[in-house]
């Protein structure tokens, strides 16, 4: 595997991401976006789960795109993260930042074209809060298909009518999962129409730590070969 790294434009301010792809691709015919957990818990390019699922889609000849959000790791900000960070520990959300890093995810698909001009439709995959962004893409930008990991619904629901897309899509979650009850991913699933798969990894948590391989194959299969 291959992996290059690169910064690119997001408002001005220039983001690093990867870009992993196998030595002997020649001639894409798909490509993916991962949108990162949020960066106040954690989430950054080199989480776990990232890595896993890069590793694993690149194997498979599909390009893979990570990176980290405005202020994290080596990518640019024009805000005080300090004061956003407060903020969201106070009130469990920085909705200004969050909207810049929904932006910064449009971006990102935006270079991934740019990338490789002319593959067909890209597939994206939100991690954790990633879901959110990973989601308003999809409501406006035609997707081969979506993945989400663990939505973070007791912090931030999901309306149904979301997932009223024309593209497949996948949940994937953990029951016991803190931030994504299992009640509530499996009505989410089940009020949905038109191609969709449910996947449940009993003996992992909302990290996978541990379980990274199973859910790295199980988004591979659905990507590659569903």
């Amino acid at each position: 595997m291959i992996e290059e790294a690169l910064r690119f434009d997001a408002d001005g301010l220039a983001l690093e991401g990867r870009l992993a792809y196998a030595d002997w691709l020649e001639t894409p015919t798909g490509a993916v976006l991962i949108c990162p957990p949020h960066p106040f818990l954690g989430g950054d390019m080199d989480n776990n789960v990232l890595q896993a699922l890069s590793t694993a889609l690149a194997g498979r000849g599909l390009p893979v795109l990570r990176f980290n959000y405005r202020g994290i790791g080596g990518s640019e900000t024009a805000r005080d993260l300090a004061d956003d960070q407060r903020e969201f520990w106070q009130h469990s959300s920085c909705p200004r930042y969050e909207a810049e890093i929904a932006r910064d995810c449009e971006h990102a698909l935006a270079t991934l074209h740019r990338l490789l001009p002319g593959i067909p439709a890209v597939s994206v995959i939100g991690y954790s809060f990633g879901c959110l962004p990973a989601l308003t893409i999809a409501a406006t930008t035609p997707l081969a298909k979506l993945c989400l990991i663990s939505p973070p619904l007791v912090k931030w629901p999901i309306a149904p009518a979301t997932l009223e897309l024309n593209c497949p899509r996948a949940l994937f979650y953990a029951p016991g999962d803190f931030a994504c009850p299992s009640e509530a991913i499996e009505a989410l699933h089940a009020s949905g129409h038109g191609p969709r798969e449910l996947q449940a990894f009993p003996d992992a948590d909302h990290f996978f730590i541990g379980h990274e391989a199973r859910l790295a194959e199980a988004v591979t299969r659905f990507l590659v070969d569903a």
